[in-house]
């Protein structure tokens, strides 16, 4: 029995299609990094204006609804969910191993400085799995 599973999940500030754009397209995954900086001016919360998270799934089958929520790790009084992106449908071809998807993330809440993580999972799921996970950290400059 196969299972949907995530190979990878990648944060970066843009994902670009090489054309020519077609069923099996390339990707270009650009600002690809860990640490966001914000300057020392200002006033969390703040927001990553957009945020793209490229998935690469294998074993898929029919249509997958899939969510996001983002969490502040290291808040004040533990972890605390910052947003929640609603569920994104994707559609699995037939005989298709393999399918590369975008999730675009627009504003992207930061309440402080530290750990984050942006996690994917099934939607409607009793057993509320975790897909995949990615994390990033926020500083601010001097």
């Amino acid at each position: 029995m196969s299972r949907l599973t995530v190979q990878h999940w990648i944060a970066c500030l843009e994902a670009r299609v090489v054309p020519p754009v077609g069923v099996n397209n390339f990707y270009e995954l650009l600002g690809v990094g860990y640490v966001h900086t914000f300057a020392g001016d200002v006033e969390f919360p703040a927001v990553v204006p957009e945020l793209n998270m490229f998935a690469r799934f294998v074993n898929g089958k029919g249509v997958a609804q899939l969510e996001i929520e983002v969490f502040w790790l290291d808040a004040p009084e533990g972890e605390r969910l910052v947003n929640y992106y609603p569920p994104y449908q994707i559609t699995f071809r037939q005989n298709e191993p393999l399918r590369d998807f975008v999730f675009r993330l627009a504003n992207v809440p930061v309440c402080g400085t530290g750990r984050h993580s942006i996690c994917l999972y099934r939607s409607k799921r009793r057993d509320r799995v975790v897909l995949s996970s990615e994390y990033f950290s926020v500083v601010q400059l001097p």
